[in-house]
């Protein structure tokens, strides 16, 4: 007499440890997708850590900027003056630049503050080399 097994290629058991390997693909698949969205949260993160500090810098030392007049912060001033505390600060290259802008509603200029950050190969703000 045959064996059941033996004439079946696709038995009950192999069904669920296909289905087993299937499942555990697709966990893996979703953690990686997970972590990866994160990742990039954190650098859009410190780049508003940066923002923050570049106000503050500002306020501390009274900047007031001419009508179109630019200057550019780096990540170390603000590091000195101990105003970002985030755990990529020692990891990636950053500055900000605050601006004086002609909004063209209401042609006044407003003050804009701008980070740009280079974490290697892993992320950069589009435009960092420009400035």
């Amino acid at each position: 007499m045959d064996n059941f097994e033996e004439k079946y290629f696709l038995t009950r058991g192999k069904a669920i440890l296909f289905g087993l390997i299937i499942l555990i693909v697709i966990i893996v698949f979703i953690v990686f997708k997970i972590k990866q969205l994160n990742s990039g949260n954190k650098y859009k993160e410190f780049e508003e850590e940066l923002v923050a500090a570049a106000e503050n810098y500002a306020e501390i030392k009274g900047i007031n900027l001419e009508e179109g007049e630019q200057i550019k912060v780096t990540k170390k001033v603000l590091i000195k003056n101990k105003l970002i505390y985030n755990e990529l600060k020692n990891k990636c290259d950053a500055y900000v630049i605050i601006s004086s802008e002609d909004e063209f509603d209401n042609e006044e200029y407003n003050i804009f503050y701008r980070a740009y950050i280079k974490c290697g190969d892993k992320y950069y703000t589009p435009n960092y080399d420009f400035y």
